[in-house]
């Protein structure tokens, strides 16, 4: 499968999918995307890539010359990814990593310019601490969480990083359903999406 343009957000169902595996939706990906400020030749790391979406958009992003590190503790989410990579054309770009983070982060040896974690963790703090040794000056870190819990944590541990630009927001999305009388609109779940800078 191709994707001929530039912007982020490709359509959910261009993507495999497995319902027991989560994926970020476009629309929250697109998001995501334009915080991590990805460049050309960039070399990022994707934790718990689940489905892939984000490991693809990447990688097509930073082209053949970037990077991309994908990680995921679940079997089932890295057969799909390597099935997604493979349908969008970009698994040369992509290494994938199967195992827990924060611990199987010291496989990766590059030093990286941006990261996103999807989906939280009990062991957010960890896995923050782990990565901001792992990245450049001036890295992007960026992760998306649906509980409250997870945001407090995640704020405090990246204001003990003293990472600056810190931004936190609030994505509530609503899609359009056909019904017999008209179009509904269904909301999904609210979506904190934080970033912030190392200096």
């Amino acid at each position: 499968m191709k994707w001929e343009y530039l912007t982020p957000g490709i359509p959910d169902n261009y993507f495999e999918r497995d319902e027991s595996i989560p994926m970020t939706k476009e629309e929250i990906r697109a998001l995501v995307l334009s915080k991590l400020r990805l460049r050309k030749g960039s070399k990022f790391l994707d934790i718990g890539c689940g489905t892939g979406s984000v490991t693809v958009e990447a990688a097509l992003l930073l082209g053949e010359e970037g990077k991309v590190y994908a990680v995921d503790k679940e079997e089932k989410a890295i057969e799909l990814t390597k099935r997604n990579l493979e349908r969008f054309g970009v698994s040369n770009r992509v290494t994938i990593l199967s195992g827990n983070a924060p611990e199987i982060l010291k496989e990766i040896e590059d030093k990286l310019d941006a990261v996103f974690i999807g989906g939280g963790s009990e062991v957010i703090s960890d896995i923050l601490y782990k990565v901001s040794k792992m990245m450049k000056p001036k890295g992007r870190i960026v992760l998306d969480a649906i509980l409250l819990e997870t945001v407090n944590k995640a704020i405090q541990t990246l204001e003990n990083l003293n990472v600056s630009n810190l931004e936190v927001t609030e994505a509530i999305i609503a899609k359009g359903m056909k019904t017999k009388f008209g179009t509904a609109m269904l909301s999904r779940n609210p979506i904190f999406i934080i970033s912030g800078e190392l200096e």
